[in-house]
């Protein structure tokens, strides 16, 4: 059997996969669109193609078929994985996201999560840390299942990734992935038990395919550049500055009017000038990825291989010539996935993959010495002596230049392993369609560390004699050679999982069901009591499906659980949920509506679990530990009474539903609308406010209670439009929003006196609610501005007393006393309220161009530290501080954006509304434009495809943060800034 497949306007098209129906025979289609298959002549052809309605072809004796292939917009027909199960989309009935590998491979990042942002309704991205090849992304599903940080957990080919979940997904690529799906709903999340509350990520690595052996390379090259720079100011701006902030605090000047010139003037080493940003600090950092892909295979052996490198440069400029202390990390990654046949009954499949990263890191770590940019003044000599010392400050105990080149390095191996062994049996002979899988997977984490310390002396300029370099020796440390040192750590999991799959048709009907077990024993990096002791899991639950005549859906889940954590009778939680799905497209008096391609309903309820709960290991036994020594000798020990423990603490459950539509109009308009509310009311909280006044145990020792009640609801809304103009021109434009607000409702949180104008500070209000002073601005602009303002207060300040130019607070409970009484709520919370992304493309020819903006909404938080309040070291002045408070700017009816300067702490320096930033943004976040060259021209080298691409990721951001100085997501002045990364690449497949 032979044939050609074409799409629509008869173009070939290559990668379409045919099977047998029972999928035992299956090939793949080439370049051309050809293909060759022999199979039994009673079984009909399947066609499926990515984005394309699957076809099933009777023979009928032919010996050649030739398919045209129809679009399939709604992806009606695409393959849902759901961690244990899978899915056709219009079967689902739950709520889930995905996206395929292909989309994410557009992203030209070191750290897979950076290119989640904007891609998945419902899924809330903070990068909190931006260091190269390191950034760290915070994820989480329909924003907080509980009143706690807790992510998703990870599922990758159907094995659980229970410790340091978030950080499995920095050991994989997106070249190797198939799919990402995020399982947001009851429906979808209670199989997986006292894992699944807060939601999961399941991701599905790529698998062999038959037919001829395909290879694809990939190489590109990127230039990273820092999207904030943070103000520094040149040596004349310090001085005034300096000179500004001590007069406000009624102390002599540092810097003389004469002086100052001098530093304005420039040329005299006297007087220097010194960006220490700039000098440490380079524009652009290189990263280089390659990937090499082979594929292939027949009916007996299916195999995909993969490898991964990538090369890191370093940022900072270093100056030593002994060693390279320049941050600099070497990544290379592997996969392979087999797939056998052994025989007509049994399947078997091994999956290998791991990777191993050599990261170099100067001694003090590179997070640290961005920091210390900022602690020395421009006005200081440097940054070595004359003779050759390292130069500091009285408040500076290690200089940057210190710590980049006399601190030595430190040289980090990452080695993270996962292996698969699993078998299929096809029970058909018992009765068709049940088979039974089981697999056994091992994953290890191991890093090892090579250190290489060294010390130096530290010295500081004599500042009573200006005219002359003079130095005094600060501290007791001496110059020393270089000292090794090694270190390690490691964690490792152990999983057995076995599952009964039965999947039929009965004319109309589909029936479907699976029930599994799941051991998982894990080892974490911990290496103190109890700690170190292993982990143990134990689940279980089923599932059964049924579908009549692809109109109606129902699905019940049930996950059975439980952890020693727990006491045994409370060791295991009941995780049941039901949901239905109607497609009333397909109904018969839906049939003359060819407008309406897709109407589908979905409704979900049920209940999922948590048991990451901050509890202590044990939770439910008391905390009594021995040690030896003692007063008395003779008794040799010591009884440590701690925490008592909770025998009836048991798993968190959460309640949740989920109700949806999916919209489709003229097979190119798709809509899909979900609205959710969760409900926990057994969270793990403090019992604090339960118990007497006088008592006789330490507070800290009370067990926690499952009494907590917290709240999450919010809606999400997708929108895609896709349209193949002609067969030169295709455009796409999508969008989608989603909205979650979690409320904590009960933590036993006690009431404060009643002289707090906000008794309850958790209680009523968003997980991470900030609580701080509100500015009083009845007198225009929120500051003391004169004298006889100053002394007409009559207001006790117990932050401190405030100066002309601080801030003046609401006194909200009138008691004439500002103190911890009259915090009010400052912000949102924790988490953005609003995220959403726009994505589009245009298709012409050869040439393909794709974007992507993403962004958050109703975001709002307080940014204090060094950069903001200026105090620390010598002066820390971000931009605001240049147009600090002074009764000239004042008089002047200047612009002010900063409370009068001040070198200690002032009573302004307190968590306030004043430094709450609005941390909304609109961010372009990635661009892709490629061109493919002619067929002729790829064959000219064997090659079935050459591509060549441009890309760009985070290119511009629109905000409203009051300073430039950093960026929304991140630390603030002194943290990594988000990167902007500029990347040219290129794809050859043979």
């Amino acid at each position: 059997m032979k044939g050609i497949v074409k799409d629509e306007f008869g173009r070939p098209l290559a990668g379409v996969t045919i099977s047998s129906r029972d999928g035992e025979t299956g090939t793949s289609t080439n370049a051309n669109g050809e293909y060759a298959i022999i199979l039994d002549v009673n079984s009909p052809l399947i066609f499926s193609y990515a984005g394309y309605s699957t076809q099933k072809i009777a023979i009928n004796g032919k010996a050649q078929i030739d398919v045209e292939l129809k679009p399939d917009t709604h992806k009606k027909d695409d393959v849902v994985q759901l961690g244990y199960t899978s899915q056709l989309r219009h079967e689902v009935s739950g709520s889930v996201a995905t996206v395929t590998g292909e989309e994410l491979e557009k992203s030209p990042v070191a750290n897979l999560t950076q290119s989640f942002a904007g891609r998945f309704a419902g899924l809330v991205t903070q990068e909190t840390y931006s260091e190269l090849s390191r950034a760290t992304t915070n994820i989480y599903v329909r924003g907080l299942s509980a009143a706690r940080g807790n992510g998703p957990l990870v599922i990758i080919d159907g094995i659980i990734c229970a410790y340091n979940s978030n950080q499995t997904l920095e050991y994989i690529s997106a070249n190797e992935i198939e799919s990402v799906t995020v399982l947001k709903d009851a429906s979808t999340q209670a199989l997986y038990g006292i894992q699944g509350a807060n939601g999961l990520i399941v991701i599905t690595t790529k698998r062999g395919i038959k037919g001829n052996v395909q290879i694809k390379t990939t190489f590109d090259q990127s230039i990273q550049q820092v999207t904030t720079t943070p103000t520094f100011y040149s040596a004349a701006d310090y001085a005034s500055m300096r000179n500004q902030a001590l007069v406000n605090d009624k102390k002599e000047k540092l810097f003389s009017d004469q002086q100052i010139e001098n530093f304005r003037s420039g040329g005299n080493d006297l007087y220097p000038n010194n960006n220490w940003y700039d000098r440490y600090f380079k524009d652009y950092a290189a990263m280089q990825r390659a990937s090499l892909n082979v594929t292939g295979g027949n009916e007996k052996v299916q195999f995909y291989s993969n490898v991964n490198f990538m090369h890191q440069g370093g940022q900072f400029i270093t100056d030593q010539d002994k060693y390279n202390s320049n941050a600099n990390n070497v990544w290379v990654n592997y996969r392979s996935n087999v797939d056998m046949s052994l025989n007509r009954y049994l399947k078997a499949f091994i999956r290998l993959s791991g990777n191993i990263k050599r990261e170099r890191t100067p001694g003090s770590g590179n997070s640290t010495i961005y920091g210390s940019l900022f602690q020395i003044p421009p006005t200081v000599y440097g940054p070595l002596t004359p003779n050759g010392q390292v130069i500091t400050t009285s408040n500076v105990g290690s200089p940057t230049f210190g710590m980049l080149n006399r601190s030595g390095y430190v040289r980090h191996t990452v080695t993270n392993i996962t292996s698969q062994f699993g078998l299929d049996l096809d029970m058909g002979f018992l009765t068709k369609g049940l088979n039974l899988t089981g697999v056994v997977a091992y994953q290890t984490n191991a890093v090892g560390s090579l250190s290489t310390t060294q010390d130096y002396e530290r010295w500081t300029r004599d500042n009573t004699k200006p005219e002359e370099l003079l130095f005094n020796r600060k501290g007791d440390q001496n110059n020393t050679p270089l000292k090794y040192g090694k270190g390690s750590s490691y964690y490792y999991h152990l999983t057995y999982n076995g599952a009964l799959n039965y999947s039929r048709d009965f004319g109309k009907h589909h029936v479907g069901g699976m029930a599994y077990m799941f051991f998982q024993n894990l080892t974490k990096a911990d290496t103190g009591s109890p700690g170190l002791l292993p982990y143990n899991r134990l689940s279980s639950g089923a599932e059964a499906t049924y579908s009549f005549d692809n109109r109606y859906h129902i699905k019940f889940d049930v996950g059975y659980s439980g952890s020693e954590q727990y006491a045994r009778s409370d060791r295991y939680t009941f995780t049941p949920a039901i949901s239905a799905a109607w497609e009333v497209s397909n109904e018969d008096f839906m049939k003359d509506a060819a407008w309406l391609s897709n109407l589908k309903l979905r409704a979900s309820y049920g209940k999922t679990a948590n048991d990451q709960s901050g509890l202590n290991r044990f939770a439910y036994l008391d905390e009594v530990t021995v040690r030896g020594g003692g007063p008395i000798g003779s008794l040799q020990y010591i009884i440590n009474e701690r925490t008592v423990g909770n025998p009836h603490i048991q798993a968190e459950i959460s309640t949740k539903q989920n109700y949806g539509l999916d919209l489709g109009l003229f097979n190119s308009l798709s809509f899909t609308v979900d609205v959710f509310k969760e409900r926990m009311n057994n969270m793990v909280v403090s019992a604090l406010s339960a118990i007497p006044l006088y008592q006789g145990i330490p507070l800290n020792n009370y067990p926690k209670t499952n009494t907590g009640i917290f709240e999450n609801k919010g809606y999400e809304i997708t929108a895609n439009y896709t349209k193949a103009l002609n067969q030169d021109v295709k455009i796409s434009l999508g969008g989608l929003i989603g909205y979650s607000k979690n409320k904590v409702i009960n933590t036993n949180e006690p009431l404060r006196n009643d002289d707090y104008i906000y008794r309850k500070q958790e209680e009523g209000y968003s997980y991470g609610q900030t609580f701080g002073y509100l500015v009083d601005y009845s007198n225009g602009n929120g500051f003391f501005n004169t004298q006889q303002e100053l002394d007409g207060n009559k207001i006790e300040y117990k932050v401190g007393n405030p100066r002309l130019g601080d801030l003046k607070y609401q006194d909200l409970n009138d008691d004439g006393i500002i103190n911890e009484a009259d915090k009010a709520p400052i912000g949102t919370g924790a988490l953005p309220r609003f995220t959403y992304g726009i994505s589009g493309g245009v298709t012409y020819k050869s040439f393909d161009l794709s974007f992507l903006l993403q962004g958050i909404g109703q975001y709002s938080s307080v940014i204090v530290g060094q950069g903001v309040w200026e105090a620390d070291f010598d002066g820390i002045y971000g931009s605001l501080h240049k147009n600090a408070w002074t009764p000239e700017r004042y008089q002047n009816g200047e612009t002010i954006t900063a409370p009068a300067l001040s070198t200690v702490k002032s009573s302004s320096q307190e968590i306030n509304d004043y430094y709450k930033y609005n941390r909304s943004y609109l961010r372009l976040k990635n661009v892709e434009l490629s061109y493919t060259l002619p067929g002729r021209l790829s064959k000219a080298i064997s090659a079935e495809k050459i591509k060549f691409l441009l890309s760009g990721q985070n290119l511009i951001t629109w905000d409203k943060m009051k300073s430039k100085d950093f960026g929304p997501e991140g630390g603030g002045y002194t943290s990594f800034p988000v990167y902007r990364v500029f990347n040219i690449g290129v794809n050859v497949v043979f």
